[in-house]
C-alpha cells in the first residue's frame, strides 16, 4: 500500500504540473506565479496535519492526491522564480547551491524527524512539519517586495559602501 500511496502523489503531481506550468508561462509576470507558489505551499504544508486524523487507507490516498496537486503548483513556480533570478554565468553553481540546500535540509529533517518520532511519536513530527512549512511559506510573504523587480534578469549585486 505504501508504494501505491507514493504513486498517487507522484502520478498526480507529474500529470498536473505541465498544465499548470504551461498556463503560468502564458501569463508573463511573477505575481501569478507567486500566488500559485504560496497557495501550493500552504496546502502542501497542511497535509501532514491530515495524517493525524487519518483512520482509513483512503484518507492517506486522498491526502497524497491533494499534496500532489499542491506540489504541482509549487515545483514549476519555484523553478521559474529561481531560474529568472540566477546571475548570468553562474547558472550551474546557483542550481548546485539550491540542490545542496534542499539536500542538507532533507537530511537534517530526516535525522531530527526520526529522533522525534522515536521519542515523542509521529503526531508530534506531523505537527512540527506543518508548523515549520507554514512558517517558511509565510516568510516568502514577508520578502515578496524584493521578488518583483522591473528587470528580473539583472544580476543582483549588493551595494558597496562608498569610501569617505
Amino acid at each position: 500500500m505504501v508504494g501505491l500511496v507514493a504513486a498517487t502523489y507522484w502520478l498526480t503531481k507529474s500529470f498536473i504540473q505541465p498544465f499548470i506550468a504551461h498556463d503560468l508561462d502564458k501569463n508573463h509576470g511573477e505575481k501569478d506565479d507567486f500566488v500559485f507558489l504560496i497557495f501550493g505551499m500552504y496546502i502542501a504544508n497542511l497535509i501532514p496535519l491530515g495524517y493525524i486524523f487519518a483512520s482509513q487507507p483512503w484518507h492517506i490516498f486522498t491526502l497524497e492526491f491533494v499534496r500532489g496537486l499542491a506540489m504541482a503548483c509549487v515545483v514549476p513556480t519555484w523553478a521559474a522564480f529561481f531560474t529568472r533570478h540566477i546571475d548570468k554565468g553562474k547558472e550551474a553553481f546557483s542550481w548546485s547551491l539550491e540542490s545542496t540546500g534542499i539536500g542538507f535540509a532533507a537530511g537534517l529533517a530526516g535525522a531530527f524527524g526520526g529522533l522525534i518520532a522515536s521519542t515523542l511519536g509521529f503526531k508530534v513530527v506531523f505537527v512540527l512539519v506543518s508548523f515549520f512549512g507554514i512558517i517558511s511559506a509565510s516568510t516568502l510573504l514577508l520578502i515578496r517586495s524584493h521578488i518583483f523587480l522591473e528587470n528580473h534578469f539583472a544580476p543582483r549585486i549588493p551595494p558597496t559602501e562608498k569610501p569617505f
